[in-house]
């Protein structure tokens, strides 16, 4: 029980920090949008898929690797063996994210002409990619900071490290936005991107001195938890085994990691384009393309924040678990997982389908963000569930499965924008997004439950929640349509306290409907009481 309500407190730390910094990044994106517009938006988004392949490669999956490295060959070391084990897994971590940093961002630097140019379609972008260019190499080590963190379970000083990163990329961008406002889309842009290179830069160097702290403390006695771990790949009891150990966990990763992230920035790069040949113009196209991705996803995912964390720290729990042979923990972490993330998406998903025009309005003072955010909020269980299903799999060794299926996902999409966007317009690409998002779920799932050995329980995960959510926010939603004073409301505060009110019906419908038993709350009492 100790161990599970040390789990719980770490992924609540994690929750309160995500939900705080996505909350102060969406009203950032709020800020934003009313100083590029949506077009501006739009090509802002363009250099983000652009910089996230050059992130892609600069880190080059270096993160799970030492989350693994960590958890299975130092955390499980015989004692007096940890520290020097540590040693050898950093020492390479710290030459190869230099490396792939280090190349990636002259790559990005020297190419910006062609890659802006050419390949965005728009010289504006050229300046901004060359700075970010330089962030790569502080940002793959902060890559494999988080990952030792995660392993270690001390994710607070992951979190405090990316509030401090968050809050000074916001000061910085809206000082800069404040003061370059008359001078053009391409220097207001330059100003996002310039903040954030400057945060990332801090971000780094409060992350080093958090680790060099951590590992004084923690490793000055060679701590570990006393036994080998049985069945694990992974060795780092020389420096030669924790330099192929490290690249072995690694460059799979990395290398399906290129060729998914780079049918990813294809497939942006084609949307505008392909908006323009439905027949919008320039400016509507990266209008359109900068209201779906920078303005209505954000949106979408801000409620992951509540259980992300959850899903992250299962890397090093599975890992473990499976390095120690615990099938049957893995079994049961698997089924509270699919039950908790289903009973959270489905509200959300009604919550946003609710209120969505009322979400687009109060946050953008836009009527088609809200129609998007109806659009999608029917996929949000299906997105959510992707999610938390992939950090399981991969806490169970499966990341080359995932990534396979997230290759063939990208594929996927590329050709339904190229074969829907054209015809359907942005109500095309919507369609992408959610047959893609249900195809690559499906898969993922199946091999979870085989792997895992579960079985699924669609009552009790997905009928009665959905069933609790729509008669909760049914609800509230015909008393907001036929009370006046209420359906004349309008703004941010109004739509919070109409949402509030449908999720605290949704939770007293599921306990009505029994999902939510009284055995369920004693339980998550008594992690906290003992």
């Amino acid at each position: 029980m100790k161990a599970v309500k040390k789990y719980f407190c770490n992924a609540l730390l994690m929750t309160a920090a995500a939900l705080l910094m996505r909350a102060v990044s969406v009203a950032f994106n709020v800020f934003v949008t009313g100083r590029l517009g949506a077009d501006g938006m739009g090509l802002l988004t363009l250099v983000s898929s652009a910089y996230g392949f050059a992130v892609t490669f600069a880190t080059s999956g270096i993160s799970l690797a030492v989350t693994r490295m960590t958890a299975e060959t130092v955390l499980t070391a015989p004692s007096g063996e940890a520290k020097r084990r540590l040693g050898y897994v950093m020492r390479t971590t710290v030459l190869y994210c230099l490396f792939f940093g280090v190349v990636g961002g002259c790559t990005l630097f020297f190419g910006a002409d062609y890659i802006g140019g050419v390949l965005l379609g728009d010289a504006r972008t050229v300046a901004c990619l060359r700075l970010l260019a330089v962030t790569l190499p502080p940002t793959a080590l902060t890559s494999a900071i988080s990952g030792y963190f995660n392993a270690c379970r001390r994710v607070y000083k992951n979190a405090l490290s990316d509030f401090f990163g968050q809050t000074l990329k916001i000061a910085l961008t809206a000082a800069l936005l404040s003061t370059l406002l008359p001078t053009g889309v391409e220097y207001l842009l330059l100003s996002v991107v310039g903040g954030g290179a400057v945060a990332e830069a801090a971000s780094f160097f409060l992350s080093l001195a958090l680790y060099l702290q951590d590992k004084r403390r923690h490793f000055s006695k060679a701590e570990a938890a006393g036994g080998n771990a049985e069945g694990t790949e992974l060795r780092a009891d020389t420096p030669f085994a924790a330099a192929s150990s490290l690249c072995g966990a690694a460059l799979p990763v990395a290398f399906s990691s290129y060729l998914r992230s780079g049918l990813v920035t294809v497939e942006h790069i084609l949307i505008p384009k392909a908006l323009r040949i439905y027949g919008e113009s320039y400016t509507q196209s990266l209008a359109s393309y900068g209201t779906l991705h920078g303005m209505v996803m954000p949106v979408i995912m801000f409620p992951y924040a509540v259980i992300g964390p959850f899903s992250s720290l299962l890397v090093p729990e599975l890992s473990e678990s499976r390095a120690r042979g615990q099938r049957a923990r893995i079994r049961h972490i698997g089924g509270v997982v699919f039950r908790v993330t289903l009973l959270f998406a489905v509200g959300v998903a009604g919550l946003m389908m609710t209120f969505s025009r009322e979400l687009g309005m109060a946050l953008y003072g836009s009527e088609e963000a809200g129609r998007y955010i109806r659009m999608i909020a029917p996929v949000i269980p299906v997105m959510y569930l992707d999610t938390a299903t992939d950090s399981m799999l991969k806490g169970l060794g499966e990341q080359l499965f995932c990534m396979r299926v997230n290759i063939i996902d990208s594929a996927l999409s590329v050709v339904l924008v190229w074969l829907l966007v054209p015809r359907f317009g942005i109500s095309g690409y919507a369609a992408t997004i959610m047959i893609s998002e249900v195809f690559n779920a499906t898969l993922s799932i199946c091999r979870l439950f085989r792997r895992a050995d579960m079985a699924p329980h669609i009552t009790d995960w997905l009928l009665r929640p959905a069933l609790s959510s729509v008669l909760a926010c049914a609800s509230v939603r015909f008393a907001v349509n036929f009370v006046p004073r209420f359906y004349r409301a309008q703004g941010l505060l109004p739509t919070a306290l109409f949402m509030i009110c449908a999720a605290a019906l949704y939770v007293l419908m599921l306990a009505v409907t029994n999902t939510v038993t009284s055995r369920d709350i004693g339980y998550m009492k008594g992690i906290f009481d003992g």
